[in-house]
């Protein structure tokens, strides 16, 4: 009796390993990703803020975290355009990882955060439903999501080093 107990336990205790695992978030392979929209993508999709976005995942920054920086040039459509962002070069510096999650990039100054839901040897797809970008610092002048708290996703490039280079 007492032995089937511990067994069930350790069954238990095994298969919510394994679970837990399954759904643990991979890290987010540094390298260089990019995206440029062509015009026919950019008018099946009217709400688009961004032409063209750059993301670069660096070195270990701390115990958990990559650097980061993102890097957007502005759609002539969406809030980009009434706004009056349209053709700005918009930057963003990121932590991609923290001690709970390793498939996030989170920006400084509560400027929200881009989650990465899948990656490969090809690129990556992330989403945000919030993560301003600017021109210096924490100064956000747009807002990556075409409607502030509802899911956007960006389909990114895996590309060559030199892409990235003085971001």
């Amino acid at each position: 009796m007492i032995l089937d107990i511990f067994k069930e336990k350790n069954l238990l205790a095994l298969a919510l390993c394994f679970w837990g695992g399954a759904l643990a978030a991979e890290d987010i392979r540094p390298g260089c990703y990019e995206r440029v929209y062509t015009e026919d993508h950019l008018r099946s999709h009217p709400e688009q803020v961004v032409w063209q976005i750059r993301l670069k995942v660096g070195d270990w920054f701390t115990e958990v975290s990559r650097e980061g920086k993102l890097e957007v040039v502005a759609a002539n459509q969406g809030h980009a355009r009434s706004n009056d962002m349209m053709g700005r070069v918009l930057e963003q510096s990121l932590y991609c990882g923290t001690e709970t999650r390793g498939d996030v990039c989170q920006a400084e100054c509560d400027a929200g955060r881009l989650e990465v839901i899948k990656q490969d040897s090809s690129g990556m797809i992330f989403r945000t439903r919030f993560l301003l970008v600017g021109e210096d610092g924490c100064d956000g002048l747009m807002d990556l999501a075409e409607v502030r708290d509802q899911w956007v996703s960006y389909r990114l490039n895996r590309v060559s080093a030199s892409v990235c280079s003085g971001m």
